[in-house]
């Protein structure tokens, strides 16, 4: 077995440890996904470097994790090991370093259907919340005619939803949104209500509201711009009929997919559809 060794990353990691971003996950090879995926990496190396590391084998980069603090909110943004180094440890180690980086305050990590993810995760104290997805072709008769107060944002309206998020999660997704704007998402806005970040072709970014109508508005309103895509939204947790209401109404089909997975009390998580990143 190959000797392992994580340091910390640095800028010349990037594009290395987006490949094994992309090979972990079987995400396609396309130029468009490739510079999304350096991108990411480029983001919270900047603006957390002491939580970003990299995992080497025989002095190849095969592994990677970074985690982020914002406020008393640690989460782990990602984790990856190439599949030919998967089973060797890498990944439990990556993660060890990755949750020096927090305390013991509330901690966020979005999971997938791994099964070796979500042992991990579950034996360092974190509640499993188990999710869903929703998936299939949007019937567009269903919107409702009007979507009566929802706005689109901009890069100017970013900080105005700081509160929402420290309501609801226990701390802002200032930087994160800002990132996610830069990128070609877009800011949607219920007062002082919600808000939601969605993407056209890729699906429903993030929602945080302060009640349930404001949130069932706010999702129709970022299906509207997410379009045809295969999984418009991911990560609903139990607890959340207003979201599963809406997806059904909307002629989505629902399956069992990953899991939320929560240390302490960030905040009620509800309601709340989680950054697949940056939860």
């Amino acid at each position: 077995m190959a000797r392992t060794r994580v340091r910390r990353m640095a800028d010349g990691d990037i594009e290395p440890s987006a490949r094994v971003l992309a090979r972990a996950f079987g995400i396609d090879a396309s130029d468009d996904n490739r510079r999304r995926g350096e991108q990411r990496v480029a983001h919270l190396l900047a603006s957390d470097p002491e939580g970003s590391f990299v995992g080497e084998q025989r002095g190849a980069i095969t592994g990677m994790a970074q985690a982020y603090r914002r406020e008393d909110l640690w989460c782990l943004s990602m984790l990856a090991v190439e599949p030919e180094a998967q089973g060797t440890g890498m990944g439990r180690t990556l993660f060890e370093r990755a949750l020096e980086y927090g305390d013991d305050g509330p901690g966020l990590i979005v999971a997938s259907n791994d099964p070796r993810a979500l042992r991990l995760y579950a034996a360092a104290g974190f509640s499993l919340r188990p999710a869903m997805e929703a998936w299939g072709t949007i019937d567009r008769r269903t919107f409702p005619a009007d979507i009566a107060g929802v706005t689109r944002g901009t890069a100017g309206d970013v900080e105005r939803v700081a509160g929402i998020s420290r309501a609801v999660r226990g701390a802002p997704h200032t930087p994160e949104i800002a990132f996610a704007l830069e990128r070609g998402a877009e800011l949607l806005l219920l007062a002082d209500r919600g808000f939601a970040v969605a993407e056209t072709g890729l699906g429903v970014w993030l929602l945080a509201a302060r009640d349930d109508r404001a949130a069932s508005a706010l999702l129709w309103s970022a299906l509207d711009v997410a379009g045809d895509v295969e999984r418009p939204v991911r990560w609903i947790t139990a607890g959340q009929d207003w979201a599963v209401d809406v997806v059904v109404r909307a002629g989505l089909q629902i399956s069992a997919y990953g899991a939320l997975c929560v240390r302490g009390h960030p905040g009620p998580l509800r309601p709340f559809l989680p950054s697949p990143p940056f939860a």
